[in-house]
């Protein structure tokens, strides 16, 4: 059974999704963006915590809101291209703040 990856990423749109690829990588992120030919993962790391110029960077303290007006640390988000050809599998996962 051939699966349409660009329908399937399409319905799961700006949703944390996990993609495995013929050669055996994993990548999980949000989809960005898709065209004809790649697909785009936004991958969130924690680049901020280390960045906090005083600010507690323990993780489980770590909060997007809450410091002191005007300043709310953001999390950052590298974007990966996959190509469709490549993609084995594409399955949502859970997300926790």
């Amino acid at each position: 059974m051939d699966t349409n990856y660009q329908q399937v990423a399409m319905s799961c749109m700006n949703k944390y999704v996990g993609i495995t690829t013929s050669d055996g990588q994993s990548h999980d992120g949000f989809i960005a963006h898709v065209d004809q030919e790649y697909i785009t993962l936004a991958i969130p790391s924690n680049e901020m915590i280390g960045h906090m110029n005083g600010m507690p960077a323990n993780t489980s303290t770590y909060r997007q809101f809450g410091f002191f007006p005007g300043f709310f640390p953001r999390r950052r988000f590298f974007r990966q291209r996959v190509p469709l050809r490549f993609i084995t599998g594409l399955f949502l996962l859970p997300f926790f703040i």
